[in-house]
């Protein structure tokens, strides 16, 4: 599942704008998509990058926040398209979970350095400019 930090909200209850500047408030909303039978949310928080939930074989749960490199914003419309393609890709190509985040924030933070809904290519993708960290999820009401 990939929603953006308004959708996350709607589904959780929780207020959008914190989602969107606290992680580990992001992490525990989508705790909660996990809990329901989602076996995996990337959620995408605008310019704080995203996390990425997902359950293990053995239903243990690991949880990254990815911080975007710096981006002028020229337009987000697609941004979101483009970080699920980059977390595909990622998956397509096997790649750990940290290392498919880092691609997906990539992506999206490239498309959001374009016009209107172009689409970068891959030379216009740094995930070696992407910071990922493991991040501790509160549990908020929901």
């Amino acid at each position: 599942m990939k929603p953006n930090a308004d959708e996350l909200a709607s589904f959780t209850g929780l207020d959008a704008a914190t989602l969107e500047a606290e992680p580990e408030a992001a992490a525990g909303a989508a705790r909660h998509l996990l809990d329901r039978g989602v076996d995996t949310v990337l959620a995408t928080l605008g310019g704080n990058g995203a996390v990425l939930l997902e359950r293990d074989v053995d239903g243990s749960v690991g949880a990254w926040h990815a911080s975007p490199p710096p981006t002028t914003v020229v337009s987000t419309v697609g941004a979101g398209d483009s970080s699920l393609f980059g977390y595909l890709l990622g998956h397509r190509r096997s790649l750990p979970p940290q290392e498919r985040l880092a691609l997906a924030v990539a992506y999206g933070s490239a498309a959001a350095g374009l016009p209107g809904t172009t689409i970068p290519h891959p030379d216009q993708v740094r995930p070696d400019l992407v910071i990922t960290r493991t991040v501790q999820f509160t549990r908020g009401d929901a």
